[in-house]
């Protein structure tokens, strides 16, 4: 017997467990859990799933924020059915698995991981600036299996849009940035990737004017960095429900994300990449805020 938990806490990459025939699978903060969910809602040791003949039990571990099913707080509960669980402010998605579904995920996985693997050989043999936006664009889009992206590079003392795919031909064109503003923001002013696998959960972006307008489900937003300065972004999206972003996909954008801006930075694109990145670069946004309507974070 086989059993998927995928946990989305805010603003994260989605955190995957399997449980196995005969095993168990310990939910919690501190970094010995097999599933560990570093949120201050969770506890230490918060919650604990078991197999059992049948079926599988969900046990609170005396967790100061509780453990629901379907939004009712448990103590101990068995789960024979697909269902949605909460531990403090998280939601966590349970479903069992056939051993087919089990076997094709691990089939998944190693093609993902040879994907990432492809993609990287394909930027490192090109010399065209243009060119290797183009391709870590097309690679962001098919790791993050988002359906339209933007990489936006440095110019002079904003960002402008250098690659774009899956817009209509007039924005292309246009080379106009239709994405979150808010993402990009955060990105930048944090110097990490910003994930969301479900923005109506997410407040900080789910009433934004831009996210709005163009009816966003998920997005990624991955920091180009030499060093600690900021050469741009990459950023991917999608309008229809889709499978989550997980941690290892995330690790796989991520290493993928470092080698093209090695790239970018070793061939001294320097028309694009001039001046410092610090909060003050934020304010080149303004005519993109403008335009979209969107509020500061």
């Amino acid at each position: 017997m086989h059993a998927r938990l995928i946990a989305y806490p805010p603003d994260q990459a989605a955190i995957t467990g399997r449980l196995e025939a005969g095993g168990s699978l310990r939910i919690g903060r501190a970094g010995d859990n097999r599933l560990r969910i570093d949120h201050p809602s969770i506890s230490r040791a918060h919650a604990e799933l078991l197999v059992h003949e049948g079926g599988w039990t969900l046990r609170d571990l005396g967790s100061k924020n509780g453990s629901f099913v379907e939004g009712n707080r448990v103590a101990e509960h068995r789960l024979e059915r697909p269902c949605w669980l909460r531990f403090g402010d998280v939601y966590c998605e349970f479903a069992p698995l056939e051993d087919a579904a089990a076997l094709a995920g691990d089939a998944d996985l190693r093609a993902r991981r040879a994907a990432a693997t492809a993609h990287t050989a394909r930027i490192d043999g090109l010399l065209r600036l243009d060119d290797l936006l183009d391709a870590s664009l097309r690679g962001v889009l098919d790791l993050a299996q988002c359906d339209r992206g933007f990489v936006l590079l440095r110019d002079g003392d904003g960002f402008a849009v250098r690659a774009s795919l899956g817009l209509d031909p007039a924005r292309m064109a246009a080379r106009e940035f239709s994405g979150s503003v808010g993402a990009v923001r955060r990105a930048l002013e944090q110097r990490r990737s910003v994930v969301a696998n479900d923005i109506g959960r997410e407040p900080w972006l789910a009433s934004r004017a831009s996210v709005v307008a163009a009816g966003l489900s998920a997005l990624a937003c991955l920091p180009l960095l030499d060093g600690e300065r900021a050469l741009g972004v990459v950023y991917a999206d999608r309008a229809h429900p889709g499978p989550a972003i997980t941690t290892l996909d995330l690790e796989l954008l991520e290493a993928f994300a470092e080698r093209a801006a090695l790239w970018i930075a070793a061939r001294h694109a320097s028309e694009l990449l001039a001046g410092h990145a610090d909060a003050g670069d934020l304010q080149e946004w303004s005519s993109i805020v403008a335009a979209h309507g969107d509020a500061a974070p």
